[in-house]
């Protein structure tokens, strides 16, 4: 896997070394940014990194990753925990990785099959949260919403029409945050499976929120009332 951008691959540079083989560098990059000890590191050009990265945010650096660290996570040793419900789009997935660092959620849990996985762009639009959060890849995720259950987390399922408003929700000191996909929201027996199900007040002129940017919102009102800081 090639990684890029300056955050990204600093961010794995600093927390997982060990995962970077070499790293590629502009003519024109500053290498004072880049601290590292055993890894190589290659002087090119910049249409060399957009050809090996595929893309043209590269921001001069990129870099080979051997794979991307998916996590096991023992559920009793955490209290706050993300499951995406079959998000599809990459650079969603990355963004709400970066809100999820930024307010102390402790792991994300994504689905192996109909959604999408750990790639560059999520990788890149995490802004070097990738390389510090956990994320979990599961099976099947009701499965895993019932072991939560089982270990005394409170769910909590977010989308438009809930019965109940973010603005009153009193988390529980171990709490899951169910979000659904883009367009479809919750699937059926996700919402089923939901201790709770929470709307986000907003202006009735506005349809919807995207789900990173409802995901932000989420994350704030459980980090605010003081769980996990």
């Amino acid at each position: 896997m090639i990684i890029y951008g300056v955050h990204s691959v600093l961010s794995f540079i600093k927390h997982r070394p060990e995962l970077i083989r070499k790293v590629y560098v502009s003519e024109n990059f500053n290498l004072e940014k880049i601290k590292y000890s055993t890894i190589k590191l290659f002087k090119t050009t910049s249409k060399e990194i957009s050809l090996l990265s595929k893309s043209n945010e590269h921001q001069g650096i990129c870099a080979e990753l051997q794979y991307f660290p998916y996590t096991e996570v023992e559920f009793e040793k955490t209290e706050t925990v993300c499951i995406l419900d079959h998000i599809e789009d990459p650079r969603n997935l990355g963004a709400i990785m970066r809100n999820a660092l930024a307010y102390n959620v402790d792991v994300i849990i994504i689905p192996k099959e109909r959604a999408c996985e750990i790639t560059p762009a999520t990788i890149k639009a995490s802004a070097g949260a990738a390389a510090i959060l956990s994320v979990m890849k599961v099976g099947n995720i009701n499965h895993t919403i019932q072991e939560l259950k089982n270990s005394s987390f409170w769910v909590y399922g977010f989308e438009a029409n809930g019965n109940t408003k973010l603005s009153d929700v009193k988390f529980d000191r171990k709490a899951v945050l169910v979000l659904g996909s883009e367009g479809k929201g919750l699937s059926s027996l996700t919402r089923k499976n939901c201790d709770f199900v929470v709307s986000i007040e907003m202006n009735e002129k506005a349809s919807s929120l995207n789900v990173s940017s409802s995901s932000a919102i989420v994350f704030y009102q459980r980090y605010i009332q003081g769980i996990g800081k």
